[in-house]
């Protein structure tokens, strides 16, 4: 057995995903044949203990499925993947008390010829129905949800696989239907879309005026799938045994007459009945294709089309549905889409008009968006496409070829599914955990990724001496290649030039178009030529977006606002090289002044932030203030006294100018409602913008188990409120986090509006401003400290790159891609869980979860 798990430990070894959720024996574990044994009830007492001591509020199948079936299902997959099958028994991990730890324990592995996968896996599949046989008389739950929630489990983790991965676990088992991989040619193909959808919207916000733009997608046979209608065709046709019992064919026949032959020859029907006219048979099959709205109901979707949409939309695209459907099923077709989630898109039908061809009138329909420009179209007629591509020459035309169907094409795409970024572990396309580089929640796939919340008890607490070696290791590299790059200006370079050009470094992020030279000269020439200090102002920080959890799950300041004030501190050291007086910065905080927060959560972040303002040594560089008092003491800014009847006045405008609409009908339609109708004034936020960002900030209410869980569904599509595959009360979450989001982003315009009825903006007027914006205002110097993808450390989760550089990300994204925590010394448990201090790759701690060396000592800043 030894040189079994030896094979175990040098696999774990090489598998951060695998170490998480599996263990090697000996270990205080219990054998999965203990818990459901085919002569059941087996040891259900075993069973009862682990149920009874499971996190509070968790549902016993929910946490079955977390603590035992996923763990299994990626040891399982890692194993199989590498060519491996266990050896000896397998069993669940036990912590204190009994309870589970969610790790999988193995006592070693061999290697695996491919006739044993499938066995392995039916017989490990059988072993989860007895589980959940026992888990009825456990728990009193129905065994339809408990194995529900277990296939929900197998389904996510055999999706996104790799070729050479869904290739080791082929075979006749019971998980073949879950096995799921997107094409390399498919996924290019959509991201392409996406990337001239982008750059299109770029050029849009930089030239005024330019044509937006609009990307079309047929319905039929390309983004909904009709099998249920097709299948009546065949049986309606008679006479071919195969057609009665449609479940006989390899494939099914698609709309046009060109996919007939490949259906016919795919299924060798010509072969077996040589006696039939089989294009009267194609005939008489699309004769017999229903298209009443009671048959047009039993359509799906596409897969992967409903996120596809939501990006196209979140990358500026307007989506049209452009479809060859005669008018007389507009209403039906409406009905299926808005039960779909899809019913705010355009859709245009076609006319039976014999002088025009349905392609001819896709070309007219399109013409009519005449302040659009067509990027894109996808559909499943070479006809069509010929068409399109004549008439719009510059979009991409893809063809589609619906994997249920035959086609006229045998290239194309087959379904809207594409590879989520970043790729997910354990699948066969990346080893490493990555940061996701998003600049928004609503960027991630947030309904694909996985919460693990085993992950939580895999890291470790630091010490007071591993912070300090931390923060110190910091600020000594900071500062260090802060004089470096400082000392690299020219001598004999005007003073003004050079300090312009050490603030506009890459490390500190800034755009020399936004903040020109001839800025620099207005800002700094005065303080340059006194000897005076270069002083900022920037409005921030608030509080940690900790609401819905999937940003972060605590609201004090981490590692990333620490790490924020080190690279001002960088900063300082730099301007030092060529202005010794160096800088001052004003830090405005404005964590309740435009939108309510509880004063303790203020107190609280607040408190630790100045905590680390001294922790770093900046407490001569750094002033934090109140935006308020700041206000308050400025003698040319207005009087507060004034602001709740100010505030009431503009909220009343927004609410006027909006009377009528309602976030829960139909949102994204409302939403652009709303932005024609928006009172802002010139040079302040708009209202469907600033939305979109409040929506990801207001808090949403935990509801027991999984703290991440709950939010995850409600985000994963908070605009869905009429799908009817998604429960009613995740669409009700839906609903008042769209109100609460509206009510909030009213808030936050009405006191931009009172500030600017109070004069605030002499409070930035007498020094440099500084932006944290991505795109800041002209005129203001952009900091972005800590690079990447420009996150503000306070609306996210501090973690470490592989190289050791700070960063920021998003805790689900982190969390999915199996970052451990490190928690600061004494921190608190809330709602469920504790508030990492960072998130670090698994390389970064050692075998117990320990910081090892390379963090504790190489912890550095980005370097742009």
């Amino acid at each position: 057995m030894s040189e079994f798990r030896t094979g175990l430990r040098r696999v774990l070894a090489d598998d951060a995903l695998l170490r998480l959720y599996c263990a090697p024996a000996p270990q205080n574990w219990l054998a999965l044949g203990e818990l459901a044994r085919s002569d059941f009830p087996g040891d259900v007492l075993a069973l009862k203990r682990l149920v009874a001591d499971q996190p509070p509020d968790w549902r016993a199948r929910d946490h079955l499925a977390e603590f035992v079936v996923r763990p299994l299902l990626i040891t399982f997959r890692g194993l199989l993947a590498r060519g491996f099958l266990p050896v000896g028994e397998v069993g669940v991990e036990l912590g204190a008390e009994s309870s589970a730890t969610g790790r999988i324990v193995v006592e070693g592995i061999r290697p695996a010829t491919g006739a044993e996968v499938p066995v392995a896996i039916t017989a490990l599949d059988g072993q989860l129905d007895e589980l959940a046989v026992a888990a009825v008389l456990v728990t009193g739950d129905e065994r339809d949800r408990i194995r529900g929630a277990f296939d929900e489990v197998v389904a996510q983790e055999l999706r996104n696989l790799s070729v050479e991965t869904a290739a080791a676990l082929a075979g006749d088992h019971p998980w073949r239907k879950f096995l799921h991989v997107v094409e390399a040619g498919q996924h290019d193909v959509l991201r392409q879309v996406l990337r001239a959808v982008r750059e299109r919207s770029a050029r849009c916000r930089r030239e005024r005026g330019l044509p937006r733009p609009l990307v079309a997608v047929d319905l039929d046979f390309c983004a909904v799938h009709p099998e249920q209608r097709v299948r009546e065709a065949l049986r309606r046709v008679g006479g071919i045994a195969e057609f009665a019992d449609p479940d006989r064919l390899a494939v099914l026949p698609g709309l046009y007459r060109s996919g007939w032959p490949s259906f016919l020859a795919r299924n060798g029907l010509r072969e077996r009945y040589p006696e039939f006219d089989w294009d009267e048979l194609y005939t008489e099959f699309r004769r017999n294709i229903a298209w009443d709205g009671e048959a047009l109901r039993t359509d799906v979707l596409a897969p992967g089309i409903k996120r596809y949409v939501r990006d196209l939309e979140q990358a500026g695209a307007r989506v049209v549905w452009l479809t060859g459907r005669r008018n007389r099923v507009r209403a039906a077709t409406e009905e299926f889409l808005t039960g779909c989630g899809l019913g705010h898109l355009d859709l245009r039908t076609s006319d039976d008009d014999p002088a025009r061809s349905i392609a001819e009138q896709k070309v007219a329909a399109l013409r009519e968006f005449r302040e659009h420009e067509l990027v894109a179209a996808f559909d499943d007629s070479a006809t069509n496409r010929s068409a399109l591509r004549s008439a719009f020459p510059s979009a991409l035309v893809v063809p589609v070829r619906a994997p249920l169907f035959t086609s006229d094409d045998a290239d194309g795409i087959a379904t809207f599914e594409s590879l989520p970024h970043p790729v997910p572990l354990g699948r066969g396309h990346a080893r490493e955990a990555q940061l996701s580089h998003a600049t928004s929640v609503s960027a991630l796939r947030v309904g694909e990724l996985s919460t693990r919340p085993t992950i939580w008890d895999r890291g470790a607490e630091l010490t007071a001496a591993d912070q300090a070696r931390i923060v110190d290791a910091l600020v000594a590299t900071a500062v260090t290649s802060g004089r470096k790059l400082g000392g690299e200006v020219a001598a004999g370079t005007d003073p003004v030039r050079a300090v312009w050009q050490v603030i506009t470094a890459k490390p500190f992020g800034a755009s020399r178009s936004a903040y020109p030279l001839a800025a620099a000269e207005r800002d700094l020439r005065a303080p340059v030529e006194a000897g005076e200090p270069i002083r900022f102002v920037v409005v921030g920080p608030s509080l940690k977006q900790d609401g819905s959890r999937l940003k972060a799950l605590g609201g004090l300041p981490d590692l990333a606002e620490l790490a924020m004030l080190v690279r001002l501190r960088q900063l300082d050291a730099a301007v030092r090289q060529v202005h010794p007086p160096g800088v001052r910065v004003r830090a405005l905080t404005d964590a309740s002044h435009f939108r309510f927060r509880e004063p303790h959560r203020c107190a609280a972040y607040h408190q630790e932030f100045a905590r680390q303002v001294a922790a770093v040594g900046a407490e001569d560089l750094v002033v934090v203030e109140d935006f308020d008092d700041a206000a308050d003491a400025h003698p040319a800014c207005g009087d507060r006294t004034q602001r709740p009847d100010l505030l009431r006045a503009h909220r009343e405008r927004y609410e006027t100018a909006f009377a009528g609409l309602d976030i829960r009908r139909n949102p994204r339609a409302v939403l652009a409602e709303a932005a024609t109708r928006d009172p802002s004034a010139p040079g302040q936020p708009r209202f469907a913008e600033l939305f979109r960002s409040v929506l990801h900030a207001v808090d949403v209410p935990c509801r027991g188990g999984d703290p991440l869980a709950w939010s995850q569904r409600i985000y994963a599509d908070p605009f869905d409120l009429t799908d009817r595959d998604v429960p009613p009360e995740v669409r009700g979450a839906r609903g008042e986090l769209l109100v609460s989001a509206w009510h909030e982003t009213i808030t936050y315009l009405a006191n931009k509006h009172v500030d600017a009825d109070l004069g605030y903006e002499v409070l930035w007027q007498d020094d440099v401003r500084m932006s944290l914006s991505i795109r800041p205002a002209p005129g203001r110097l952009r900091f972005v400290p800590l690079g990447g993808s420009g996150v503000m450390p306070w609306h996210g989760t501090a973690a470490l790159t592989a190289n050791q550089e700070v960063a920021v990300d998003y805790a689900i994204s982190l969390v999915d891609q199996g970052f451990r925590p490190l928690y600061a010394p004494g921190t608190p448990t809330r709602r469920g869980l504790r508030q990492p201090w960072l998130m670090a790759p698994p390389h970064l701690l050692d075998g117990s979860g320990r910081p090892t060396e390379a963090l504790l000592s190489g912890i550095r800043l980005r370097a742009k």
